[in-house]
């Protein structure tokens, strides 16, 4: 059996919820956003320890038992054994959020070397947002696991763009990781949507470019450097690296923000 890391595990547990989901919910009513999204569909090198997406129409009734019958299935639990997931302890559901805004469901994964690894799935209802697609997971992941194909509804990459400006604004607390997610996705969309985008104002794209200085490297190193691949923890483990890549978010910020001045 391939030994894979803690990282990995739960990135396997994501995709294989993720394709017993789509069995289960119409591809209208959930979209995948964040980390995962981003490592899954735009070539992010950071894995993502919880995954969050945003669901609509479906009670929330209705997908706590969708999803408790998912963590909870037999035959779900057995498609993670070969990978080194022994079983999951399903989240306690007495005590779990189960709001109309937001449902959230905590699995405790146990491995066949005795190790606990936790993650959680997070479900919103506060509206999916504009630039919804249908698209399949990028093969370079799924190789890794010798999985078959997965389609899954998601943000593309502009409102996944935008998503992450409005959290580097208004966060209470700015994340470093919201940072590197911008850093990752900057290169990989053209000019044309920046003159046509909706969703940011001014204030925030001022704001934004303002936060992004106010990361710092040790933050950086203790909530982002962890969750890369060991060679890449080499290549980013530097107060002059950990620089350049907010120089380059802001550069990005500041080219959207022309569009105001």
């Amino acid at each position: 059996m391939k030994v894979f890391s803690p990282l990995q595990l739960r990135e396997i547990f994501h995709l294989e919820f993720l394709r017993w989901l789509g069995r289960k919910v119409k591809a209208g009513h959930y979209a995948l956003k964040g980390g995962v999204n981003l490592r899954f569909f735009f070539h992010s090198v950071r894995y993502s320890q919880d995954m969050d997406l945003d669901i609509q129409t479906m009670k929330v009734g209705a997908l706590k038992d969708t999803t408790m019958k998912i963590l909870l299935s037999g035959s779900f639990q057995d498609n993670l054994k070969p990978f080194g997931i022994e079983r999951i302890i399903p989240p306690d559901i007495a005590r779990a959020k189960q709001t109309k805004t937001t449902q959230r469901f905590k699995a405790h994964l146990i491995t066949f070397a005795g190790e606990g690894l936790f993650t959680k799935i997070e479900f919103s209802r506060r509206g999916i947002k504009k630039g919804v697609v249908v698209q399949p997971v990028l093969d370079s992941i799924l190789r890794t696991y010798k999985l078959p194909p997965l389609l899954v509804p998601h943000y593309n990459i502009q409102s996944a763009i935008i998503q992450k400006i409005n959290a580097i604004a208004s966060r209470a607390i700015i994340q470093a990781r919201d940072i590197f997610d911008l850093y990752i996705l900057s290169s990989q969309c053209d000019d044309s949507w920046i003159k046509n985008n909706e969703g940011i104002s001014r204030n925030k794209l001022l704001k934004a470019y303002e936060n992004v200085f106010e990361v710092s490297f040790e933050q950086f190193r203790a909530t982002v450097i962890p969750y890369l691949p060991l060679e890449e923890q080499s290549i980013y483990d530097s107060l002059p690296c950990w620089d350049e890549v907010k120089l380059k978010v802001a550069n990005f910020i500041g080219e959207v923000k022309k569009k105001y001045d």
